[in-house]
């Protein structure tokens, strides 16, 4: 008999191994991934509370994409038992959804796929699986895009409210719902620019999910709704049937003993037990169960990319955020996290997530010059999410490279001012009178109480066109000879979808935040990293500090950064419970929200708040 070295041995099983299919190396499984409820941008300081409540932990765009990434080189994962259960997201997430179902199974691993109901954003994202299951006596309601624009003028009237508003740029309609009762030409004229580029990237989706013509599936969406069964007949479904028919299917495919996989990838430390005999060890148990779900205990210094959201409408201060109240990004919040990650020696690079309407004129800028200097020492890249417009545009053209997905808004370049009247509701209507008093000349430029002169309204359109200026400037300066054409004929409140800024040079490329965090490493020269988020929630040793008055670290730290590295630090946000308004309320309180910055400030950089596009 020949005797083999155990080096040889070793090789030898090694090459066997990786020639073998998954399933004789290690048990199969499947990935489990369910899409129900809210998903996130960016991670909540709520979310915890809710764990602990017993309710699930929202997902965000960032866990699923990795999820279905670290899957899809997982030899063990064979595929995955996709269940998409009403969940709220926008179509620029299910593009980028869509690009990770594409990645997985072009690694060989099927995606079976099981909905309740197929709606315009839930349909487009299952048209991405290898099989779909509708349930029986189920419908596809892709029914086409329908927008909504809601207008406060003939209230306002009702009460007695007048609204002054001035705007820079034609297009620039922000403003139009309270001194209006109908769209203006160019707004109808924008709003049908982007719908058109939005329906083509939405029909493209479906038909390439499905494998037929953008024609063919215009006319299945003209058809108005398909029942289960025409469903079928077209082809947008592969079979009609109960979940536990799909449950079968996923055993017929990938075997009767399968292992399914529902946390993933699985984290460590979070199993917990009970033992009454030792209370302390049980303390620690728990000790370390709270550092997992709220943050902080040692994290392991390597190099990294900082990731910093910013989520929500603009405003000066700090950001708020919750699973009830929605979210703000305050630019206190956000400079602070853009001067962590410039004095981090860790973070290699900064990736920044925008998901925003805009806001505030001066937050806007705040962030942007924060933005800009650490671009000066790291590479910057930007990735836009579902609306990116206004001031949400006026921060991220810092980034070296400026992603946005094809049914992203974005652009919007102008500015807006004015005030609310409320003389007509005061007197007339409650019959409170006012007596004013003043000294000097413009000290009465922002009451309340009456309409601007001809000559005030001049000297408020002056201050307004030097911010616009200073926008357009803010652009140039960041984009430079990127900007296809003339700025000022892209400008003026024009509203792009992100395919349509990427042919004028407004953004960089089409994809998602993934794509933005590889491109980072890529350009720090990282292959293994960690994304360090910023700003960090605070811990629970934090929390025990503030209980005993110790100092911690805030948003104002004046002394000059530490070499050692150290972590950001978030002071305690928003109320957990609150209530959940529909999204017509939502729209209305992004409405208040500008009217807020407008008794601030004066001057604004926002997207109309009133259009729905379902």
């Amino acid at each position: 008999m020949r005797w083999v070295s155990r080096q040889a041995m070793f090789c030898m099983v090694t090459l066997l191994a990786a020639a073998l299919p998954p399933s004789a190396l290690a048990e199969r499984a499947v990935l489990r991934v369910r899409l129900a409820g809210p998903v996130l941008e960016a991670p909540l300081p709520d979310a915890p509370f809710l764990v602990l409540l017993g309710e699930e932990q929202p997902q965000t765009l960032r866990e699923l994409v990795n999820k279905l990434e670290k899957a899809a080189e997982d030899r063990e994962i064979s595929g995955a038992a996709l269940i998409i259960d009403d969940p709220q997201m926008n179509l620029a997430q299910v593009e980028e959804l869509t690009r990770a179902l594409k990645s997985f199974r072009a690694k060989g691993k099927k995606v079976l796929c099981y909905i309740d109901y197929a709606g315009n954003l839930i349909y487009p994202l299952a048209a991405a699986s290898d099989h779909i299951t509708l349930a029986e006596n189920s419908e596809v309601g892709i029914l086409g895009l329908h927008a909504e624009l809601t207008f406060y003028k003939g209230l306002l009237d009702k009460i007695g409210v007048e609204a002054d508003m001035m705007h820079c740029g034609a297009y620039k309609s922000a403003l139009e719902p309270f001194t209006r009762t109908e769209p203006s030409k160019e707004l109808t004229e924008n709003i049908n620019w982007l719908l058109d580029g939005i329906y083509d990237r939405w029909i493209q989706l479906m038909a390439d999910g499905r494998g037929t013509s953008p024609n063919e599936m215009k006319a299945l969406v003209d058809r108005g709704g398909l029942t289960a069964k025409e469903a079928l007949e077209a082809k947008l479904v592969d079979a009609v049937g109960s979940f536990e028919d799909f449950r079968k299917l996923v055993h017929k495919e990938f075997g009767k003993d399968v292992k399914i996989v529902k946390k993933y990838p699985r984290e460590e430390g979070l199993d917990f037990e009970f033992d009454p005999s030792n209370p302390f060890a049980a303390f620690g148990q728990i000790t370390k169960l709270m550092e997992k779900l709220f943050g902080g205990g040692e994290e392991a210094d390597r190099p990294g990319i900082g990731l910093i959201y910013v989520e929500g409408p603009i405003l000066v201060g700090k950001s708020e955020a919750g699973m009830f109240s929605g979210t703000t990004a305050g630019s206190t919040t956000v400079r602070a996290a853009f001067q962590k990650a410039a004095e981090d020696g860790n973070i290699k690079a900064v990736v920044v997530r925008v998901s925003s309407p805009g806001g505030s004129a001066l937050a806007s800028d705040i962030m942007w010059k924060a933005a800009r200097s650490v671009a000066l020492e790291k590479p910057l890249i930007v990735s836009m999410g579902g609306v990116a417009g206004s001031g949400g545009y006026y921060v991220s053209i810092p980034g070296d490279v400026v992603f946005a997905e094809e049914s992203t808004i974005t652009g919007s370049i102008g500015v807006v001012g004015g005030k609310l009247v409320w003389k007509g509701l005061m007197e007339d209507k409650l019959g409170i009178t006012t007596t004013e008093f003043q000294r000097g000349k413009f000290a009465d430029l922002f009451s309340m109480n009456r309409k601007w002169t001809e000559a005030e309204r001049a000297h408020v359109f002056k201050w307004m066109n030097a911010v616009y200026e200073q926008f357009k400037g803010r652009v140039m300066e960041s984009r430079g000879d990127r900007i296809k054409g003339n700025l000022e004929d892209l400008a003026g409140g024009r509203v792009y979808t992100g395919r349509q800024a990427l042919e004028r040079g407004l953004v960089d490329r089409i994809g998602g935040l993934s794509d933005a965090l590889k491109l980072a490493a890529e350009k720090a020269g990282l292959k293994d990293y960690k994304v360090y988020v910023l700003p960090k929630e605070k811990g629970i040793e934090d929390v025990f500090k503030a209980l005993f008055g110790e100092e911690t670290e805030d948003e104002y730290e004046v002394s000059l950064p530490r070499m050692a590295s150290r972590d950001p630090l978030l002071r305690l946000l928003a109320p957990l419970l609150e209530q959940l308004a529909p999204q017509q309320l939502r729209q209305m309180a992004g409405g208040l929200y500008n009217l807020v910055i407008l008794n601030q400030e004066h001057v604004g950089c926002w997207m109309p708040f009133g259009a729905l596009v379902r």
